[in-house]
């Protein structure tokens, strides 16, 4: 691995686009993250959404003692982050694309150590990821590896590559996100994220690994901040109701799958029903009926019969 800043080759490869919605808090620590780089951007962009705390005060403050590095572009409305994630992938003319939310922190080498790999490679994913680390608030270590034991899953002992849509159906998204390097072609050829959902990334991955495959490094390339903002920490109506939304969508592609997407809808509407949604009944009802399985139903007219008996 090279110690030598290049900001060109940097450029050349990558687009870094910084997301920031109310980060102040921690935005300077993640921009400095992208500016320690060993391939540092010459350049890179920040969008911030539509932010109602600080953050784009900070964010100039920044830009100033950093001798703008970035151009900053704000939103006069907050858009949601599949909007601000295609207005990013808009501005992105390179191989790769890097967007980049302002609460995590980057590992030095992470754009070094992903482009040299991908390169390296004999075929072509869409995708590369790796591992994270869970941080808190205050920068605390909860986690110094996510996929020690989500690699308990897959039987081979290692995580898997390559076209992966099945185990990303049986597993949910078992990728973290943060670890991760975009190829710009196939987001562009797919159309970009699904700007109907609240949590674009599973659905994302699946497009990506019937098409083109997802890569997989054994490394630690970012730390992940865990606090009550985070995706999977604030899951309620909205997030349920886009997640029902996407495995439907992959039905007829074949047998297998369709049974694999069935098995998890249940499995998922049953999670869905102990955190409160209340569509998730329906959900079930009506795979039981579809799978001819009477364990499921079961189970639902028990869910079902619960809340009356209370009354």
């Amino acid at each position: 691995m090279t110690q030598t800043l290049n900001p060109s080759i940097c450029d050349k490869y990558v687009t870094v686009v910084a997301l920031c919605y109310n980060q102040a808090r921690f935005l300077k620590e993640t921009l400095n993250s992208i500016m320690a780089q060993t391939w540092r951007p010459g350049h890179f962009y920040i969008i911030d959404d539509c932010s109602t705390d600080n953050s784009v005060e900070v964010i100039n403050e920044w830009l100033e003692e950093n001798g703008h590095p970035a151009t900053l572009i704000c939103h006069e409305n907050n858009m949601g982050i599949t909007n601000t994630m295609n207005h990013a992938l808009s501005l992105c003319n390179t191989k790769y694309f890097h967007p980049w939310p302002c609460d995590d922190i980057l590992m030095p080498d992470k754009i070094e150590s992903q482009v040299t790999y991908m390169e390296s490679l004999d075929w072509h994913p869409g995708f590369l990821y790796g591992d994270v680390q869970w941080i808190d608030n205050d920068g605390n270590l909860l986690r110094d590896s996510v996929i020690k034991d989500r690699i308990k899953h897959f039987g081979n002992g290692s995580m898997p590559s390559g076209f992966i849509f099945g185990q990303l159906v049986k597993h949910g998204c078992f990728i973290p996100t943060a670890s991760g390097l975009y190829v710009t072609a196939p987001l562009k050829e797919l159309g970009g994220f699904d700007e109907d959902l609240y949590a674009e990334d599973w659905d994302m991955f699946m497009r990506i690994s019937l098409k083109h495959g997802i890569a997989f490094k054994n490394q630690v390339f970012s730390k992940y901040r865990r606090h009550h903002g985070s995706t999977e920490m604030s899951r309620g109506t909205r997030y349920w109701d886009g997640h029902f939304k996407i495995l439907p969508r992959y039905l007829g592609i074949s047998k297998e799958y369709d049974q694999l997407i069935h098995q998890k809808m249940s499995e998922d509407a049953l999670v869905a029903f102990r955190e409160g949604y209340t569509k998730s009944l329906s959900i079930v009802r009506k795979q039981a009926i579809r799978t001819k399985n009477v364990k499921l139903l079961f189970t639902w007219l028990n869910c079902y019969l619960k809340p009356l008996k209370r009354k």
